[in-house]
């Protein structure tokens, strides 16, 4: 393709189709390099402003994904595909635009019913709005069109979380059990269970998960996913009582971990201590 292009450096669809190369292989500076020469030749291409719409979103310049993604639609206002990867960009420019964000993936659904990473992603967006039933609805909903539509996350623990969060605690622990069945030392499922069983039946009852649940988040400490192994150290602290040392785990998993602030918001751990000033205080900074 890089010699055709250098023989053809005016064919605006070859450049744009390169550019989508460099963008699923995570070369998102070569990819706009591309996208921008192709639609310097071409500036009404949808497909191109889409595409270079979504390099943006995948480098968190969501406003320049916006955007485009905005461009694209005016062109092709039947461009369902767009309009879906716009209402997921609305979800990362902050809280007051989830409803934005629950409309295009709405929008999106209603035109094409069986489009799973649409309703996959629109499972999330109800639950970062709190409405875990309709979350619920639509995890079930895209698991049946795709088992494998949550790649890199097990459907047990995902779904187990959401129980989690919406207060089915016995349900949120039978999930999480099924994962730990394939997986024994799964950290995100025995810190599902662990907080399930102490909001469920008590701290003191959930004593020995919480501790199984820190001995495997620690024993990873050197190997694992840092921000989220601090976020659930965060989680296991505040909810026996160990503030201090919950806000400074916190503290240090906010710069590296994208979600921690979102989940203090719905992790039932942090229930007692969500409004507390110097919680607050952290998820402000």
């Amino acid at each position: 393709m890089s010699l055709y292009i250098e023989q053809n450096p005016d064919d605006a669809r070859a450049l744009a189709h390169h550019g989508e190369h460099h963008r699923l292989t995570g070369h998102f500076e070569a990819a706009l390099d591309d996208f921008n020469r192709s639609l310097d030749l071409e500036p009404d291409n949808a497909w191109a402003i889409a595409h270079r719409g979504e390099t943006y979103y995948l480098m968190k310049r969501y406003q320049e994904a916006f955007a485009d993604f905005n461009r694209a639609i005016e062109l092709n206002p039947d461009y369902n595909w767009a309009i879906a990867h716009r209402g997921v960009t609305y979800r990362f420019l902050g809280e007051a635009y989830y409803t934005k964000a629950l409309a295009d993936l709405d929008r999106a659904i209603e035109r094409q019913p069986d489009y799973v990473w649409a309703i996959a992603y629109r499972c999330r967006v109800y639950e970062l709005m709190k409405c875990y039933k309709q979350s619920l609805i639509d995890f079930d909903r895209a698991i049946a069109l795709d088992e494998t539509i949550f790649a890199g996350k097990n459907q047990h623990t995902e779904k187990g979380l959401i129980y989690c969060y919406d207060g089915q605690y016995s349900e949120a622990i039978a999930c999480c059990e099924q994962r730990l069945q394939q997986v024994a030392d799964d950290t995100t499922a025995l810190y599902c269970i662990a907080v399930s069983k102490a909001r469920w039946q008590g701290v003191d009852k959930a004593a020995s998960e919480i501790e199984r649940s820190r001995t495997a988040l620690l024993s990873q400490w050197e190997t694992g996913d840092r921000g989220d192994i601090l976020y659930r150290l965060s989680g296991l602290a505040i909810l026996t009582g160990n503030c201090e040392q919950a806000w400074e785990y916190l503290r240090e998993a906010i710069p590296i971990n994208d979600e921690a602030i979102e989940l203090v918001g719905h992790d039932p751990a942090w229930l007692d201590w969500r409004d507390d000033p110097r919680t607050q205080a952290l998820l402000a900074s």
